[in-house]
């Protein structure tokens, strides 16, 4: 994989990454504010134009280390998948949330996004 620069957020309480290959993987952790919305949905709409292009079928998005995350940002993953379903089926990417069971608004959440979009989004604990 290639971590790709154009597509990182660094804050002081966040830091989001990705890199590309065959599955492609986004790390998410620290705190999501609302400082971080407009950021966030411009790195999820950056990485989706470059997953299409690339015709990648897989991401991992890896929270783990992601201690809170506002509603707001949170709606910029509802977004981010909405964009998903909006492709023609033969064109969608499945997306694999790796979560951290001991965080409760994962738990709660994740399970909201896996509801949302049953054949594109699965959780891992």
């Amino acid at each position: 994989m290639v971590w790709e620069p154009s597509l990182a957020i660094r804050d002081l309480d966040f830091e989001a990454a990705v890199e590309l290959g065959p599955r492609a993987l986004l790390r998410l952790g620290g705190n999501a504010d609302s400082a971080i919305c407009d950021p966030l949905a411009a790195l999820l709409t950056g990485l989706h134009a470059r997953l299409r292009a690339a015709g990648t079928r897989d991401v991992v998005v890896d929270i783990r280390t992601l201690e809170f995350m506002t509603a707001s940002c949170f709606n910029t993953l509802v977004a981010w998948l909405a964009l998903i379903t909006e492709l023609p089926p033969d064109e969608r990417y499945r997306v694999q949330f790796e979560s951290n069971i001991a965080i409760p608004w994962q738990r709660r959440s994740l399970q909201t996004l896996a509801c949302f979009a049953t054949d594109l989004v699965t959780v891992e604990t």
